[in-house]
């Protein structure tokens, strides 16, 4: 009777041993690909320049460059990026879809919402991040005032050795639909 208790034991422990040894193997790794596409794998190397990865149940490795890597996703939760993706989906009125230009030919045939000026902040630390901040703010006034695209008419750079950069820039807003009329009080 104890023989039998102690080989249906020992059996138990034996099958949660494989059980877990099981459970670790399937833990995977997702490599998120630049074009949107996933690969569910296990990595196996990362190097400065490739990835080296294998299918679940497989020890045969596949190299990819880093280039066209996203991200991986690890087993345990912990993510590393490598490249910024392709495409990001960006609402139809968001600022990001504002184009600034500054030939009048782009803006033929569109409305005209109005004019608009964009001032760099405060905090700028060189005169690229001053006009950076400023075309910014001048694409998030042509969002709100409903436009797509803002010809450029103005633009300054002020302060110099030893001041904080600033950038003004002024424009007209356009949009593919004709001003709304304003509402009077």
């Amino acid at each position: 009777m104890k023989i039998k208790k102690l080989l249906i034991i020992s059996l138990l422990v034996i099958t949660s041993i494989m059980a877990s040894a099981q459970e670790e193997a399937v833990k995977l790794d997702t490599i998120h690909l630049l074009g949107r596409k996933k690969l569910v794998v296990q990595v196996r190397n990362i190097s400065s320049s490739t990835i080296r990865y294998s299918e679940a149940g497989s020890d045969e490795t596949t190299t990819l460059q880093r280039k066209q890597i996203q991200k991986i996703v690890f087993s345990n939760g912990r993510k590393e990026v490598f490249n910024k993706p392709v495409m990001m989906m960006v609402e139809a009125g968001d600022w990001k879809t504002v184009i600034v230009t500054d030939r009048k030919n782009d803006v033929s045939g569109l409305y005209e919402l109005g004019a608009v000026k964009g001032k760099s902040s405060a905090g700028s630390r060189n005169a690229k991040a001053a006009k950076k901040s400023a075309i910014i703010r001048l694409q998030k006034k042509t969002a709100n005032l409903g436009g797509m695209i803002v010809l450029i008419t103005k633009e300054q750079s002020i302060g110099g050795f030893g001041e904080p950069p600033t950038f003004e820039v002024e424009g007209m807003a356009y949009g593919y639909e004709p001003p709304k009329p304003k509402e009077k009080k």
